[in-house]
């Protein structure tokens, strides 16, 4: 008896039309000459527009994206797929590598992001093997599949991380490295920061004082150079502006300075009380 199988319609996974990106990191360009062509990683800390991005050319193009989170616990079946009983019958459900396959041979075109791919253990990351190379196919006994693109179809395979401080992250193998372009990313400069801090805000049709914008801009820049655990990402800075607008400033810096370990905090309150004229007193105060 054929295996029965399963997966999200196509349908479903329509890049989002209502995301808000500015383009500081001139990855467009970049894309337009690695997409579907080139398996690619994108490294760079957290909060500064990686997924964001890959979402941003996906609408650009208008071709479906899949994503798929990535930690330590995923095996072979949470990317492959597995029989699920559902009642009598037990279908074959597809996962995010089967799905992107499926999906760019019935539409013509897919792009696939595994976030925080190195969250992938060792083992787990030699499944991308034969995807990400010349075989471009994907073996699956498990259902008596052989996944592979059509003729003139096309699968961009695209992975995000961060860099290696972050914990619950493991080392990319030699195998994976050798089959993928990786793609340092950084903060953006201060200027490019303040545009696109303006830029997504006006968008979003959120007001705030440019004082405001510059004071936050500044702490977060701060954090960025000091040996902390936690620094500020353009995600944390556009919370601080949105918190400020829908409650006050002062809850705001007090909802973002909980973000940082208790070796830091109190020198972000510091600098808060500095940049802002805002004293936050300590919880045992």
């Amino acid at each position: 008896m054929e295996q029965l199988i399963e997966r999200i319609p196509s349908s479903e996974f329509k890049p989002k039309e209502d995301i808000h990106y500015v383009d500081v990191f001139d990855t467009f360009e970049l894309f337009e000459g690695l997409a579907f062509r080139a398996p690619t990683i994108l490294v760079g800390p957290k909060g500064i527009g990686k997924t964001l991005s890959v979402q941003a050319f996906a609408l650009r193009k208008q071709v479906p994206i899949v994503t798929f989170d990535c930690s330590e616990d995923v095996r072979r079946a949470h990317l492959l797929g597995m029989q699920v009983l559902r009642g009598d019958s037990t279908p074959f459900v597809l996962g995010p590598l089967t799905t992107a396959y499926e999906v760019a041979n019935e539409v013509g075109s897919c792009i696939l992001v595994l976030e925080e791919i190195n969250a992938l253990t060792p083992q787990m990351q030699k499944v991308l093997n034969s995807p990400l190379d010349w075989r471009n196919r994907i073996e699956v006994p498990e259902c008596g599949r052989v996944f592979k693109l059509k003729p003139d179809c096309k699968l961009w395979i695209c992975g995000t991380m961060n860099t290696a401080i972050y914990g619950g992250v493991y080392q990319l193998n030699e195998d994976l490295k050798s089959r993928v372009r990786l793609v340092t990313m950084d903060y953006p400069k201060l200027a490019k920061e303040r545009a696109l801090v303006n830029t997504v805000l006006k968008k979003q049709g959120v007001e705030a004082d440019q004082k405001l914008i510059e004071k936050v801009l500044l702490l977060a820049h701060e954090t960025r150079q000091k040996a902390m655990d936690y620094a500020l990402s353009p995600r944390d800075v556009f919370q601080i502006i949105e918190d400020a607008a829908a409650l006050n400033l002062e809850t705001s810096l007090r909802l973002v300075l909980g973000k940082f370990e208790d070796a830091d905090r109190a020198t972000v309150r510091e600098r808060i009380t500095s940049i802002f004229g805002i004293k936050i007193e300590s919880e045992a105060a």
